[in-house]
């Protein structure tokens, strides 16, 4: 049974990630002019403007250094105030606007801060940076925490509140989706009397 579960999960996250890299983002391009196919068509690049790509594009530009994201991303100080902000909130119904593929970006910027790490020289920059990526990942793992009791919490509601739902990332909207319809399915089968669980 827990097999089917993992697949289940696996199958989940793949969805998610290429529902990640497929979303279009804003780049600011640096480089050389470059013409590129997205889609169905040919775009031109030019130097010193701004372009709407898919993620994955976006991503290989970012990393030859021919572009960089333009408004987009999640720093240490961000999720560290939105960690404290969900603490004080605990005990009620309500999560913080989480934008677009909130946990997905987070994990994007360890990855890029660990290949950043390779290229520092310094003793004391690359203590900066670990002390960085550990307060990054301690305060993700701590604010996903208090988002998951009350998403739990959730779940044994009849209806969620659509405001409520409006705040969730959308990894937490999957997750959300996933555990309603297995409880759904789980409990018309099993504990359901009398009823349609054949």
């Amino acid at each position: 049974m827990s097999g089917l579960i993992e697949v289940i999960g696996a199958l989940i996250h793949s969805s998610l990630k290429r529902e990640f890299e497929e979303e279009q983002v804003r780049v600011a391009y640096m480089g050389s002019p470059l013409k590129v196919f997205v889609e169905d068509d040919y775009v031109e690049l030019v130097r010193g403007s701004e372009y709407t790509l898919p993620r994955w594009l976006a991503l290989y530009l970012v990393e030859k250094n021919y572009a960089r994201f333009a408004g987009e991303g999640v720093d240490v100080a961000k999720v560290s105030r939105l960690a404290f902000n969900e603490s004080r909130s605990r005990s009620q119904l309500k999560f913080e606007k989480l934008e677009g593929y909130f946990y997905s970006l987070v994990k994007l910027e360890v990855e890029m801060m660990l290949k950043s790490h390779k290229s520092i020289d310094s003793v004391a920059k690359a203590q900066e940076l670990l002390d960085r990526l550990n307060k990054l990942v301690t305060n993700t793992r701590n604010l996903y925490r208090y988002r998951l009791s009350k998403l739990m919490t959730l779940l044994t509601l009849q209806d969620a509140p659509p405001d409520v739902l409006a705040n969730l990332s959308e990894e937490e909207k999957q997750l959300y989706e996933a555990l309603k319809t297995l409880l759904e399915i789980f409990n018309a089968r099993v504990f359901e009397v009398g009823g349609g669980g054949k």
